[in-house]
């Protein structure tokens, strides 16, 4: 997916934001401010948003001398989402349809992404979790793929959605490899916060080399370029995922909450929805 003008307004957001997470004095906030907005201005359109967030992300790091910004909000958000896996578990195991179940709390753990630009009650949408349409008329075509692949590839995104992840990956009879970020992207989980969620109960954790959000596959190890393309079933969850995988070459399902306009418009879903959605190189449903 490429970046639209509506993104720049987004990225300059998360920058602003982050930076506020720094203990710099105000004049060195703003002269780096100036230097990042002036980058943002020329920033390539023709790629998608997340590299060039996490682009923005490394320069912070380096500039501030800073190793990771959001150690501190990965950290809460797993907390918080930890306090919720039991209730989060017994709602698979009491509904109906344990698949739909837990398809439905790995998408609502997108919401916990420090990037949501929209505010949101959890409780709440664990609420009305049931009453939501998935949106992408592909659940029934993941079903029947799950059940003839011998394993799973999940690409995971934030730290706290890692748990709900969770509660899908013990819900499976497949092997899962869960693929995380290698260096700081945001609050995207790397294998600490992974195991910290307790993905290695039930899903051998890898890296996949890149240092930014999503899976920008010029930034992956040629060892998980491999697998990522040798994988019977790939599930991307999270926007990120989708911005830099929306044209791959390969097919793969996307599971996410729509949290923006862009990805509404790009996707073909109402901003808000839960979707997963089967991209082919050939069609997407």
């Amino acid at each position: 997916m490429k970046t639209y003008q509506p993104c720049i307004q987004c990225l300059t957001k998360l920058m602003e934001s982050t930076l506020g997470k720094t203990d710099l004095d105000n004049s060195s906030h703003q002269l780096i401010l100036n230097k990042f907005r002036d980058d943002l201005s020329k920033a390539d359109m023709d790629l998608p948003p997340a590299r060039t967030a996490g682009l923005i992300y490394q320069k912070i790091l380096q500039e501030t001398g800073q190793d990771d910004l959001f150690i501190a909000h990965k950290e809460s958000s797993i907390q918080e989402a930890l306090k919720l896996y039991p209730l989060l578990k017994k709602l698979v195991k009491d509904a109906f349809d344990p698949l739909d179940a837990a398809i439905r709390i790995s998408a609502l753990g997108n919401i916990l992404d420090a990037g949501n630009p929209n505010s949101y009650d959890i409780d709440e949408e664990i609420t009305r979790l049931f009453n939501d349409k998935i949106w992408g008329n592909s659940f029934e075509i993941f079903r029947e793929k799950l059940s003839t692949s011998d394993s799973l590839l999940v690409l995971a995104d934030n730290a706290g959605e890692s748990v709900f992840d969770r509660v899908l990956i013990e819900s499976l009879n497949v092997p899962v490899i869960y693929a995380v970020k290698s260096a700081p992207a945001l609050d995207d989980a790397l294998i600490a916060d992974a195991r910290q969620a307790g993905i290695d109960k039930g899903a051998s954790i890898i890296e996949s080399g890149t240092p930014y959000p999503g899976t920008f596959l010029p930034s992956c190890t040629p060892e998980f370029q491999e697998l990522y393309f040798s994988s019977p079933l790939v599930l991307a969850k999270g926007q990120a995922n989708y911005e830099t995988l929306s044209d791959s070459s390969r097919d793969i399902f996307f599971l996410l909450k729509v949290k923006c306009e862009v990805i509404s418009n790009d996707i073909g879903i109402p901003k808000g929805s839960l979707t997963i959605k089967y991209h082919h190189p050939e069609k997407s449903i």
